[in-house]
């Protein structure tokens, strides 16, 4: 008796989905015994669409604009962004290099100032010194002891760019040095008891219809870590690690943003007793954390800055409140890029198993 063997042939199809996202879907498995048959159904069109919301840019742009709802809702009035021109000291005075040999020394001279900062914080640190504490050096300097090389910027390692920033009411342009180890702002202010060398003239309080000076139980007075009282108007002083140091009356003022806007009432120094290496600036732009800071003055949740060569005379921004922005439309412009979130990729591979 002959016997007949049938070949079962088993057909299968499989779905791979790709996904742009790399979403990692379930296997599917199905079982197929002699007895029992089991059926499952996939609904592809529901699970696309499920995923497409899930992957669109409108889900991001709700999910961007509830973080920037809780932004506003953590940061008390936030001011608008503003933006400043940042310019090298080269700009202003150009230096005379005779080859890249003294380039290269000049730039080493710089950094190696900027060191001695860094160790002169470290020691002030840990010997648990404040700002406070240090107080202005005098001393009769004979014409004879002054034989030190002198290099451009400050020794505590800012001075090397400058920013381009509007004071008064009606605005005046100053370069000053923003300073992101210090919280006062200060410039050089008429009449001048001492004051160094700047590019701009100096500013002349009685020109602006914004100067107000503060009075001793101010609450920017109390901020200050050194300050004092004459005639009822208070007074400041900043010392710097070098020795530097300025004195005069803490005052607000209407400080202006090229064309980016104006703030008006911001705590400044108007320093008319002015010593160290500030040769160039009208003065220092405070951009710390503490209370009395530029930053905090103006509600900034964020600032950023673009340096420039420092040889070059070419010009970069400081922009505050606009990192968010930046990221956001980096980002927005980057996915352009990427390929649409609705170009699913679905390939079906029929596979004959015997």
């Amino acid at each position: 008796m002959a016997k007949h063997v049938s070949t079962i042939s088993l057909k299968c199809y499989c779905f791979l989905f790709t996904l742009t996202s790399s979403l990692l879907l379930p296997s599917l498995s199905s079982s197929r015994t002699l007895s029992t048959h089991s059926t499952t159904l996939l609904d592809v069109s529901a699970s696309l669409h499920r995923t497409k919301q899930v992957l669109s840019f409108a889900s991001l742009s709700t999910t961007l604009k509830q973080t920037e709802q809780q932004e506003a809702q953590i940061a008390e009035t936030p001011s608008a962004p503003f933006s400043l021109t940042l310019h090298p000291r080269a700009s202003l005075a150009k230096p005379n290099h005779k080859d890249y040999q003294t380039l290269t020394l000049s730039r080493l001279a710089r950094d190696s100032a900027r060191v001695d900062s860094l160790n002169s914080r470290l020691h002030f640190a840990l010997a648990g010194l404040k700002r406070s504490d240090l107080k202005p050096v005098e001393a009769v300097i004979h014409p004879n002891d002054l034989s030190s090389p002198v290099t451009s910027g400050m020794s505590q390692g800012s001075g090397e760019y400058f920013a381009r920033i509007g004071v008064g009411q009606p605005p005046k342009p100053f370069y000053m040095v923003p300073d992101t180890g210090s919280d006062v702002t200060w410039l050089q202010c008429k009449p001048c008891s001492d004051c160094y060398q700047q590019s701009d003239p100096v500013f002349d309080p009685i020109a602006s219809s914004t100067y107000s000076p503060l009075s001793c139980t101010s609450q920017q007075c109390s901020s200050l870590e050194v300050s004092a009282c004459r005639s009822e108007s208070c007074l400041y002083q900043v010392s710097y690690g070098d020795g530097s140091y300025t004195v005069g009356e803490f005052v607000t003022e209407t400080v202006s943003f090229g064309q980016s806007g104006s703030v008006p009432k911001v705590a400044i120094g108007c320093g008319h007793d002015n010593e160290g290496l500030f040769v160039g600036s009208a003065g220092l732009i405070g951009m710390g954390r503490g209370a009395l800071s530029l930053p905090t003055q103006i509600k900034a949740s964020s600032f950023s800055y673009c340096f420039v060569n420092r040889d070059s005379s070419s010009a970069s921004t400081l922009e505050f409140n606009s990192a968010y922005n930046s990221l956001r439309d980096a980002f927005v412009k980057g996915a352009q890029n990427l390929p649409s979130t609705t170009g699913f990729s679905i390939a079906i591979v029929k596979a004959l198993i015997e």
